[in-house]
């Protein structure tokens, strides 16, 4: 299954709640997960494009510059 979100799920770092975009291949697998920007994230749950990602209060500015919706 394909997101609309580019092919990107939401995902968030181990010492904050800032959001990551995780590429939707790697998200749909096993952790350990890793965002396109290249930091490691503990969760991944909902959409890039939904309020989980870039509707969150905290969003990555490289993985959002890297995933645009």
């Amino acid at each position: 299954m394909r997101s609309a979100a580019g092919g990107h799920a939401a995902g968030r770092d181990q010492e904050s709640s800032r959001a990551h975009a995780v590429p939707r291949e790697a998200a749909d697998g096993p952790p350990p997960w890793v965002a396109v920007c290249g930091t490691p994230v503990a969760v991944v749950q909902g959409a890039w494009n939904g309020r989980r990602g870039l509707g969150a209060d905290d969003v990555c500015p490289e993985c959002r510059r890297l995933a645009p919706a």
